[in-house]
């Protein structure tokens, strides 16, 4: 732990922790990691639960423990790391987003392989999210939030937003169509090995399966651009994750326990999606989805396992629906009996 007082030679206030990184993949300067709190037998104490890390996911997103402070090369054992920890101010995040100086927050990304761990969205306040302290302007090369981008039939080829993408930017995609095993796009990073057009670009390895062109969902950075944040301490942000419906809908869609969920669009649904929201374990608990873009002919929906209330504090409330349209959301309340709605935006609907 570093917390001495600021002097002209020092640039970051830190909290330090060694620990065991249990990927076998590469680590960017900045991304982010969580403890492995279910390491081991379960029925068993276990200090390694504390000192193991992993990406994010939606077995630990609850569980922030930092971001790395440097650049980390493969190593197929895993390997010891460096994280600057909640609390440490002044040190250099992995950015999924372009940023303006002490505007808003960003909050860590849950899922997607190995683009896990990137600060895309805001999510909730607390561990996990953090304080923007630097402008940076175009760490984004281009990108597209309501899915808006094309994947052709062989799974390589990408139509994105015109801009000037090169061969070796990294690309990140969130998400996209599901029609299951004969069309799907599979989220994670990629590298562009060649470039078409100024709108056109070639995978290095595939993206998805289709018998059409797949609509998808991501962004494109060069290198590792970061920017200096501020680590928030506190609750547990639970994270942000993208989720992509199904476009025959149906019920029981997954989601993450915790966090915001941002749904991805650009969807031509035969039937409504719809997330059974379950009771949560505690109160105090917070949930929200929020969806990306326009989703036709049916809607995301979330349906409550037991009845909440509704915004007006007393109205029982069954589901919240008709998400089909950029920033449409809900916003919820675990309050130790039942879930509460404490917002909605755009044309989200209580019933």
């Amino acid at each position: 732990m570093d917390k001495s007082n600021n002097a002209p030679a020092q640039s970051a206030n830190v909290v330090l922790e060694e620990v065991w990184y249990e990927g076998t993949d590469a680590l960017q300067q900045g991304e982010a990691v969580c403890y492995n709190t279910n390491y081991g037998t379960a029925a068993s104490a276990d200090g390694r639960r504390h000192n193991r890390v992993e990406r994010p996911s939606t077995s630990n997103n609850r569980a922030f423990a930092g971001v790395a402070a440097q650049y980390y090369s493969a190593k197929s054992t895993g390997q010891m790391i460096r994280i600057y920890c909640p609390g440490s101010r002044g040190v250099k995040i992995a950015l999924g987003a372009n940023t303006v100086i002490d505007t808003g927050y960003l909050t860590f990304q849950v899922g997607g392989g190995s683009g896990a761990g990137r600060f895309v969205k805001a999510g909730y306040k607390g561990r996990g999210s953090a304080y923007i302290r630097q402008t940076v302007a175009d760490a984004v090369v281009t990108s597209s939030m309501v899915g808006a981008w094309s994947l052709a039939t062989d799974g390589k080829t990408l139509t994105h937003s015109s801009a000037p993408v090169l061969a070796g930017d990294k690309v990140y995609i969130l998400g996209g169509e599901d029609e299951g095993t004969t069309k799907k796009i599979t989220a994670g990073l990629y590298t562009v090995a060649s470039v078409t057009s100024a709108t056109v670009c070639v995978l290095s390895s595939s993206a998805g399966v289709g018998d059409a062109a797949l609509t998808c969902t991501g962004y494109i950075v060069r290198n590792n651009p970061t920017a200096q944040a501020d680590l928030m301490d506190g609750e547990e942000s639970g994270g942000i994750e993208f989720l992509s419906m199904p476009n025959a809908g149906g019920d029981n869609q997954p989601y993450m326990v915790g966090g915001i969920s941002y749904v991805c669009g650009g969807l031509t649904l035969t039937a409504d999606a719809e997330c059974e929201l379950a009771q949560e374990t505690f109160p105090g608990a917070k949930k929200a989805f929020v969806c990306l873009g326009t989703m036709t002919t049916s809607d995301f929906v979330v349906d409550l396992v037991k009845a909440g209330i509704q915004i007006d504090g007393s109205s029982a409330l069954a589901e919240v629906n008709a998400f089909d349209a950029a920033d449409d959301a809900a916003w919820f309340e675990f309050k130790g009996a039942r879930w509460f709605c404490l917002d909605l935006a755009g044309g989200a609907t209580q019933a």
